[in-house]
């Protein structure tokens, strides 16, 4: 009764070689304990950063901070701010979120003083996100977001633009109409980022030999970390 067999999926350029891996992880100490299994029960503005439809059951108005030491003892700290706002009955949930990565001061080395001993450097990595969900009926839910993902230190940086899109389905019986829950979300759906800057040049000689010249070298591209994730949820009361 077993069939085995081999199968392709996905592009070969995301498999173990994508980049911007700070856009898979949850800044939200609410819901980022359940690692993304609650694509299908998240609400609110967290849902920004998991399943986007979930942000259409904000009542009113939302407004939340986070502040995360990520790998305590590293240095290393998110500070993420996030707002939506209803717009109606009708005219959905419109949601913003700012997420800022503090690396802290990092010693600058060089293959001739690999101990450091120059300076320091702090790289910036900052992803910003304009999200609208809206309810089409009492069970079907939907969320878009456009995200910009931005990665540079004093001279090199690389930039890139990143589409989500989500879906919740909310059923259950007569006398409890929301207590199964389904949801899928495509995450991280954009363009290929690649450094550039001054950091990526050098003073050389020109192919004459008779005069220097400042040449660029080019960065290998990556491409965001997209993911497919599919959830279902069942409240026992």
């Amino acid at each position: 009764m077993l069939v085995s067999a081999v199968a392709f999926a996905g592009n070969k350029d995301r498999q173990g070689e994508a980049g911007a891996s700070e856009l898979l992880i949850n800044p939200w100490a609410r819901s980022s304990g359940w690692d993304g299994i609650n694509t299908a029960c998240v609400r609110g503005i967290e849902s920004i950063n998991v399943n986007p439809a979930g942000m259409a059951f904000t009542a009113k108005t939302e407004l939340v901070f986070s502040h995360v030491e990520w790998l305590s003892g590293t240095g290393i700290q998110f500070n993420t701010f996030g707002f939506s706002q209803s717009l109606g009955k009708k005219g959905g949930v419109l949601g913003a979120n700012v997420m800022s990565i503090d690396f802290g001061d990092i010693p600058i080395t060089t293959t001739s003083l690999p101990e450091g001993g120059i300076g320091t450097f702090s790289p910036t990595y900052l992803n910003f996100a304009v999200a609208y969900a809206k309810a089409f009926s009492n069970s079907i839910y939907c969320g878009v977001l456009v995200r910009g993902v931005s990665e540079s230190i004093s001279d090199a940086s690389a930039f890139g633009m990143g589409i989500d899109a989500g879906i919740q389905y909310v059923t259950g019986p007569k006398v409890d109409p929301t207590r199964a829950k389904f949801g899928i979300a495509l995450r991280n759906v954009g363009t290929r980022m690649a450094y550039g800057g001054d950091g990526l040049s050098f003073r050389g000689q020109s192919p004459e030999g008779d005069y220097t010249m400042t040449i660029e070298q080019r960065s290998q591209g990556f491409e965001l970390p997209s993911l497919l994730n599919i959830g279902g949820s069942y409240d026992f009361k």
